[in-house]
């Protein structure tokens, strides 16, 4: 017979002493996890002590000296079990079972509370699982895996889950399958933020009212002032060689000014050449020194007068100076058109033409530069002189050019007699500046003598 004295909690339970073997259990409660501890006495006949686990043998430890050799083994996810075995005809200690079935429940719970911290614990100390604990770190895996398939899905993947319907179903628009014409390898073209601006650039234009009735508040000059004086801008602005989005943001600097404030026709000048001043500011790689602008004037005005009008500029706009100009959405039509360069200098041509009439201000940049756009390719007889990509990013479809929304073709009709009067009129710089080689000569080009209908 064996003596087992199970200590659980500072509570110790005897059975009968014998010769065979001494056992110890020890439940850690403070951690609670439980520890199992066994320690063999030898006795006169030797004996053996198996500790069975799933898939893994168990660790004994032996140490030479007056202490009775030792067998730790610890268990997390599931009660060890350990069977030992004695000579031939000796009975198993029935003291074992003396363990009180509260003490096992008590175990079992510790255990299935702390399942996850003892698959942490034995994967660190390198021990392999048990049964047990394969079983519950699989019914673990199955629970993860049906939350995942039950999550709620993305938006992102809803977008692609239809987007692949639709192309299996054929619902795909023809407008869909139009090429892109932005160039995603050149980062200066920043393509994945275009569409952004613009969304941003019609919604503003659409913000913005017409200009096409200033001229009402003004008392001392009129719209053929104007005319003149940007017309004599376009020269200064190509004498200075500066960029073509410049020219446009000076004019309309020029327009948002005028359409706030009442000025007097000595001031027209000076208003004219800071508004150039504050565009290339914005847009160029740089800007005409004031002093080289007051000499272009004629010393007409001092250095402290156009710093003063910068001011007062600013003041009035709110300092904003983003507002979409024809040259926005022209060179997004020209790419959208797939031109090439006689088509390019043609439109810009004609919106240049554009720019020196006060009656082009009645019309949207947007719809000037469409119209343009559609007047260039009539006159160099592009055929089509629309493409579904023309209309997926002017927005204008093919029968409100030619039939159905009359002021387009109003619109285009004023561009077309624009073209016309170019050679014989008063403001020719325009004129005489596509007529270089450079610009491709479009200026010689003979304007049509109506539009197709």
């Amino acid at each position: 017979m064996a003596m087992v004295a199970v200590r659980d909690n500072g509570h110790r339970t005897r059975g009968p002493r014998g010769k065979k073997r001494y056992w110890t259990v020890e439940k850690n409660a403070q951690i609670g996890k439980p520890l199992v501890k066994t320690t063999l006495k030898a006795s006169n006949a030797p004996s053996t002590s198996k500790s069975k686990a799933s898939n893994a043998p168990s660790t004994s430890k032996s140490k030479a000296s007056n202490a009775p050799s030792t067998s730790k083994s610890k268990a997390f996810n599931a009660p060890s079990t350990l069977t030992s075995k004695s000579k031939p005809g000796l009975n198993k200690s029935a003291s074992v079972a003396a363990v009180s079935s509260r003490d096992e429940e008590a175990v079992a719970l510790s255990l299935t509370e702390n399942n996850l911290a003892g698959v942490s614990n034995e994967a660190n100390e390198g021990q392999l699982p048990s049964v047990g604990d394969s079983n519950l770190r699989t019914n673990s895996f199955e629970i993860i895996g049906r939350k995942k398939s039950s999550r709620r899905k993305s938006y992102t993947t809803l977008l692609m889950e239809r987007s692949k319907f639709l192309k299996q179903s054929g619902e795909v628009s023809e407008e869909d399958n139009l090429p892109n014409i932005d160039n995603e390898c050149n980062q200066l073209e920043v393509s994945e933020y275009i569409d952004e601006i613009y969304q941003y650039y019609w919604v503003t234009e659409a913000q913005n009212s017409a200009l096409g009735n200033y001229m009402s508040i003004q008392t001392d000059i009129t719209p053929h002032m104007r005319g003149i004086l940007i017309n004599w801008l376009i020269e200064v602005h190509f004498k200075f060689d500066l960029m073509p989005e410049t020219l446009y943001l000076t004019v309309s600097l020029l327009d948002q000014y005028l359409s706030l404030v009442t000025i007097q026709k000595n001031d027209m000048q000076l208003v004219g050449l800071t508004a150039l001043l504050l565009a290339s500011k914005y847009e160029d790689f740089w800007h005409p020194r004031v002093k080289d602008l007051i000499s272009i004037s004629a010393e007409s005005y001092t250095r402290d007068q156009m710093l003063g009008m910068e001011k007062l500029i600013l003041r009035k706009l709110k300092f904003r100076l983003n507002a979409p100009t024809p040259y926005v959405f022209m060179v997004r039509f020209l790419k959208a058109a797939q031109s090439e360069k006689k088509l390019e200098h043609m439109a810009f041509f004609l919106i240049e033409l554009c720019l020196v009439e006060y009656e082009a201000l009645a019309f949207k940049p947007s719809l000037l530069c469409a119209s343009a756009v559609y007047v260039a390719r009539c006159t160099l007889q592009i055929t089509p002189t629309w493409t579904p990509l023309l209309h997926k990013h002017a927005r204008y479809e093919v029968s409100q050019i030619r039939h159905s929304i009359f002021f387009l073709q109003d619109c285009a009709e004023m561009i077309l007699k624009l073209h016309k009067c170019a050679r014989t009129g008063t403001l020719k710089v325009t004129y005489e500046k596509y007529s270089r080689p450079e610009l491709s000569g479009v200026a010689a080009v003979k304007p049509l003598d109506r539009l197709p209908l």
